[in-house]
């Protein structure tokens, strides 16, 4: 089994929110996402995506999005993003996705030898990656928490852990922020997170290797909308 990551997906089949406002490199991606998918992932695959799926706002609206993943090859696992407003509750949205697609949350989910844990975090303020507000550092305390549950929740028995959060937990420089300090001690393999997207910054830096768990970028402007090979078994 192969094992895939794209973040950032901000369809919108059900919302008017066509992102070509945010640069020509935006143009038709759903249809550049779905022909490179189709040409990466096969059925018995996995793909992650840690937030950002859809810009509607509530369920019902997301449906078309939702299916349109649904219907790509492979196992789904998605996450909610910052922008995930039609997020409801788990059961919920089990009720109505694809039976390709796996919601993951305050959890960890087993797919043989694969384990998958990971929570949306929030922005770090020893990161500095983008200003935050007072409110922004409760956000973040709270899903710190989130987070250590979905690890806890890890199997215990050998095999490849795999850590998804939709905003990143280092800086670009490679400065390990807390909710790695957290997760240190669950020797993960392969961190993905997205959120940011191309403009002035290069954020190259990402991508590196810190005690022993490897960090990969996978915001989908970024991949120019491919998903990234992170797992070869």
């Amino acid at each position: 089994m192969k094992v895939f990551a794209i973040a950032d997906l901000h369809l919108s089949f059900g919302a008017d929110k066509p992102m070509d406002i945010f640069g020509a490199h935006w143009e038709n991606h759903a249809e550049r996402l779905k022909t490179a998918w189709l040409e990466e992932v096969c059925e018995g695959d996995l793909v992650l995506i840690p937030g950002d799926i859809s810009w509607s706002l509530k369920l019902e609206e997301a449906r078309k999005d939702l299916d349109f993943i649904g219907e790509l090859p492979g196992t789904k696992v998605i996450m909610r993003g910052n922008h995930d407003y039609w997020w409801s509750s788990l059961s919920k949205l089990n009720a109505v996705v694809h039976e390709s697609i796996v919601p993951l949350q305050n959890t960890a989910l087993v797919f043989g030898d694969i384990a998958v844990a990971g929570s949306r975090l929030w922005l770090d303020p020893d990161l500095r990656l983008e200003d935050i507000t007072p409110a922004d550092k409760k956000i973040w305390e709270r899903e710190l928490h989130r987070f250590s549950l979905s690890l806890k929740a890890l199997p215990e028995r050998p095999g490849t852990r795999i850590i998804m959060t939709h905003y990143p937990p280092i800086s670009l420089d490679g400065k390990p922020g807390r909710a790695v300090q957290i997760a240190r001690k669950y020797h993960c393999h392969t961190w993905v997170f997205g959120h940011m997207h191309l403009g002035d910054v290069d954020y190259r830096g990402f991508n590196c290797t810190i005690d022993g768990t490897r960090f990969v970028f996978v915001s989908s402007d970024f991949l120019d909308f491919r998903p990234r090979l992170i797992v070869d078994e």
